[in-house]
């Protein structure tokens, strides 16, 4: 124990040394550190304030939903930026340097690239909630609203680099002695239209708010995979890979980094995640893909990685660390070297690349970094001849300069029942992730789309008379699905009835000029042939009933399809606008009415539904209550033994269960106050009963302290407003 409080002792000493060794910095408070979920599409993206893919818990990209309910498919554990330059040491000299001394190579990163000897280099400007992510959407009935959005979910931060270990504890790494001075305004997007559910876009502004000029700047993304079905026992840290794959299946190229769990996990893991750079575009500079396996012991055989180029054996002209880079010269080498290194797995013949050193696990702790480069605002020649770079021709990042940076997190997703067969992940995977890969940069810059009107659309690359590329200016657009309907939901005893006639052209007061109808809806990818007298760019088809216990996207099932008829796509059953669900009464699901067209054939996308979270309602299914208490009130299940049928079957572990315990208090009026009282008289919880379209209330089952409450009897009553009262009991054992 002496032992012990030696040790921490000598730390602290030896902190404090260093930190007075340090010129005088200012001490400040802690940096309020904020994080958020993309939940608006089948993959979930965890992002934070600070830099960090991911949030602390982890969590960086995940499919809540495999074929299993209540297992996650968790692809990237956390990640981040990585920013690097050279910069003089004397940071007073300009960008035409004389005598300029040494130089120094910086790198921040926003997630520690292996916290064995880095931590996080990035915070928000502020101690208070003026940091917090800011939240944006284009729905129009979300609290977040803002016609300013760009999609359904943004998150807006702000965070720099330039706190460092002596500005207080929180700014702790000990390398991080210097900082570029950069500014990052990140905005996310993520859309719930099908074909983006597996994308999500990150779009930056990176700012030179210090005084130092800044050559050839590398910027980079890390992943920390990770990977491993969540809460099971086949999760593992220790058996993930990397890959790039610079063509999808249909000749475009994608250059898109990617990572699998070559085992599937049983198939849990049966898809693959990937990152690809969207601005700048390959012809501004050049793209890296570097992977290495991490260590806790750096000189272990299982630390390691390919080195530039791709020379197994080592050479040592390269510089390229082989393993986990341990500072920031080893960073910025990996961020600017230009190699594209082979995968660890094949994912034709699904087997280990053979160039991996004997001795090595070939699928250890697995990490990867994308990076783009060099980035400035103009080329400057070094002609002093005392400039370490003398001759070479640069790019400069003066300070008050910015530059775009932007990439999007796509999914792959595969078959489970292919994967368990194989016994690895699906490699059709691949197929859908390139496809992704390639709807991502349409959507980021619509090719032939003259954004900014300047009567620039994009290039014709390969001479064939179609536009390949987009004008420049982001767009975050893909082909739009119809609207969806207005929908009205109505449960009723033993049923729900959904009705959306508003979308119906022969309903009173129907506005033919209304875009918002999906009947009157035109696609503006979709140009008109003059020689055909079918209007085409109206290309909606039909309606699509769904329904969902959950109400997150990949759970609803499809009820009823209604399309047009008369042309030879789909059945051709004609449209409805009504429809009923016989369902028992004590029941919960989430309702939704998407519209879908014809798709776009040119992305590979046979056909485009609306989101159904734009008109999605959940209800609880039982009579129509009334205004008094008029019936007799009783409980179900009553007893309650152990859980209930309102539970979710798939959670099975008892200490999850106690904070989704279901029962329903039935025949309730439609404004009334439910309290329940243990057989001594002390109130357990008390429930405020406001909807009038159900005679249902529910509880589950915790007290007013959020406790789980103990099997026994107990005591409710139920008040109306004018003061009418009934008194019931019911039995608990768990």
């Amino acid at each position: 124990m002496k032992a012990k409080y030696l040790i921490v002792g000598l730390l602290i000493i030896v902190t404090s040394m260093l930190i007075l060794s340090m010129p005088l910095f200012a001490q400040f408070e802690d940096r309020f550190l904020d994080s958020k979920v993309h939940r608006n599409g089948k993959l979930w993206v965890g992002v934070t304030n600070f830099g960090q893919f991911g949030t602390d818990r982890g969590r960086g990209a995940v499919w809540p939903g495999t074929d299993e309910p209540g297992r996650e498919a968790q692809y990237i554990n956390r990640g981040g930026l990585f920013i690097g330059g050279i910069v003089p040491s004397d940071e007073t000299q300009g960008p035409d340097l004389h005598d300029p001394g040494d130089l120094d190579t910086l790198v921040s990163e926003g997630p520690s690239a292996w916290s064995v000897i880095d931590f996080r280099e990035m915070f928000p400007h502020f101690p208070d909630e003026r940091s917090a992510i800011k939240v944006r959407s284009t729905i129009p009935n979300s609290p977040f609203f803002d016609p300013n959005a760009v999609s359904e979910e943004d998150f807006i931060s702000v965070y720099t680099d330039t706190f460092l270990i002596a500005n207080g504890f929180q700014f702790a790494p000990a390398k991080h002695q210097r900082a570029l001075g950069i500014e990052v305004e990140e905005r996310s997007y993520q859309f719930s239209v099908s074909f983006a559910q597996d994308i999500v876009f990150f779009d930056l502004v990176i700012r030179n708010i210090g005084k130092n000029f800044i050559r050839n700047l590398f910027i980079g993304f890390f992943a920390d995979n990770d990977m491993g079905c969540i809460g099971t026992p086949e999760f593992s840290q220790q058996d993930d890979a990397s890959g790039f794959m610079e063509v999808n299946s249909t000749g475009d190229t994608v250059n898109t980094a990617w990572v699998a769990e070559p085992d599937g996990d049983n198939g849990c893991m049966a898809g693959v995640v990937g990152v690809r750079v969207l601005r700048p575009t390959a012809r501004e500079g050049r793209v890296s893909f570097n992977w290495w396996m991490s260590d806790t012991e750096v000189s272990s055989k299982d630390d390691w990685g390919p080195v530039t180029p791709n020379v197994y054996t080592g050479d040592p002209n390269t510089r390229d660390p082989i393993g986990s880079p341990e500072d920031d010269p080893e960073k910025y080498i990996l961020m600017s070297n230009g190699s594209f290194d082979e995968p660890q797995f094949d994912p034709v013949t699904l087997e280990f690349n053979p160039n991996i050193p004997a001795g090595a696990t070939p699928n250890d702790n697995s990490r990867f970094l994308i990076s783009f480069g060099p980035l400035g605002t103009r080329d400057s020649t070094i002609t002093d001849p005392n400039d370490p770079m003398a001759g070479q021709t640069v790019k400069i990042f003066a300070p008050g300069d910015s530059v775009l940076f932007t990439y999007a997190v796509i999914g792959g997703e595969g078959d489970p029942d292919v994967s368990r067969a194989l016994g690895t992940f699906d490699p059709a995977s691949l197929i859908d992730l390139g496809q992704n890969a390639k709807i991502a940069a349409f959507m980021f810059d619509n090719p032939g789309v003259d954004t900014d009107g300047d009567g620039f659309a994009g290039e014709d690359l390969n001479g064939d008379g179609i536009i390949d590329t987009g004008d420049g200016v982001p767009d975050f657009k893909g082909p739009p699905p119809p609207p969806s309907p207005p929908l009205t939901v109505i449960p009723g005893d033993g049923q729900v009835v959904l009705d959306w006639s508003a979308a119906d052209p022969n309903s009173p007061g129907y506005d033919p000029n209304d875009p918002n109808l999906p009947l009157n809806f035109e696609d503006p990818f979709i140009s008109d042939d003059p020689n055909t007298p079918e209007n085409e760019s109206k290309d909606f088809e039909g309606f699509r009933v769904l329904r969902s216990k959950t109400g997150n996207l990949g759970t609803f099932e499809v009820l009823a399809e209604f399309d047009l008829a008369g042309n030879n796509f789909g059945r051709n059953t004609g449209l409805a606008f009504k429809y009923v669900d016989h369902v028992p009464n004590g029941s919960e699901f989430v309702y939704a009415v998407v519209s879908f067209d014809r798709g776009a054939p040119e992305l590979g996308i046979e056909t485009l539904a609306s989101s159904p979270l734009i008109n999605a309602t959940k209800v609880l299914v039982g009579p129509v209550p009334s205004t008094k208490l008029d019936k007799r009130v009783w409980v179900e299940p009553n007893p309650y033994i152990g859980r209930s049928g309102f539970e979710d079957p798939n959670i099975t572990d008892q200490v999850i269960l106690e904070n989704f315990r279901e029962l329903h208090f039935v025949n309730v009026p439609a404004r009334c106050t439910i309290r329940i009282f243990t057989v001594d008289g002390d109130l357990v919880q008390t429930i405020i009963h406001d909807d009038p379209s159900t005679s249902r209330a529910k509880w589950n089952l915790l007290s007013r302290t959020n406790r789980p409450i103990a099997s026994g009897i107990y005591i409710f009553s139920v008040e109306t407003p004018d003061g009418d009262r009934q008194i019931g009991r019911f039995v608990v054992i768990k």
